[in-house]
């Protein structure tokens, strides 16, 4: 098998309004409309990871049994929007424009030949950011893994696995496909970064 290493030019955690979050600076209306804008991104990935098996046919039952595992994971993030009070009308509202931007050139991405790597942008930084998250979480607002944070505590493993056969995938991608990977990943995690901004700047 072919070997690509991709890059993640963003650290998420840098981001502040993550840095925010682990210091216990953020206040409950931000941390509910994060709950909300981020919820579509959770319910998005399933779908996104499916689009990409259609052009990774070697691959494709095992993004499907990914896919499956992300349907599940959208009750976890429901737990959470639910322990910190968001009403079930608010996490199914509409998307704000950022989040709306970053699904819609995610749909589009992955159904690409070198599509899974919106997939694995998603994943390759998800468990030091969830552990991150979590812990801030139980310091600063009383929410462990049983009263809320389960979706973390789960994601701060679970990804390792997860972002370590994506990139099994795309390192099967014919060699043109490669640059078109990173810049796939480049494009999802800039709008996780600007998804940020927008519920920091509501706040």
């Amino acid at each position: 098998m072919r070997t690509i290493e991709l890059t993640t030019r963003r650290d998420l955690l840098q981001h502040s309004f993550y840095r925010r979050w682990t210091a216990g600076e953020l206040t409950i209306d931000e941390l509910r409309d994060y709950a909300c804008q981020y919820g579509h991104v959770v319910a998005a990935l399933p779908a996104w990871l499916r689009e990409a098996s259609r052009h990774n046919p070697a691959h494709a039952a095992q993004l499907e049994r990914h896919a499956r595992e992300e349907d599940g994971h959208i009750a976890l993030w429901r737990r959470f929007a639910d322990a910190l009070g968001v009403p079930d009308g608010e996490l199914a509202a509409a998307p704000n424009s950022a989040t709306r931007e970053l699904l819609r050139r995610g749909g589009e991405l992955s159904g690409l030949p070198a599509g899974v790597a919106a997939a694995w942008a998603i994943e390759v930084q998800t468990p030091e950011v969830s552990a991150e998250k979590l812990r801030g979480l139980k310091a600063h607002f009383g929410i462990d893994r049983v009263s809320g944070g389960e979706y973390f505590d789960v994601h701060a493993t679970r990804d390792l696995v997860h972002s370590a056969e994506l990139e099994q995938v795309i390192g099967a991608l014919p060699p043109d496909q490669h640059p078109l990977a990173q810049r796939t990943a480049d494009e999802i995690l800039d709008g996780l970064w600007d998804v940020l901004s927008s519920v920091e700047r509501a706040a």
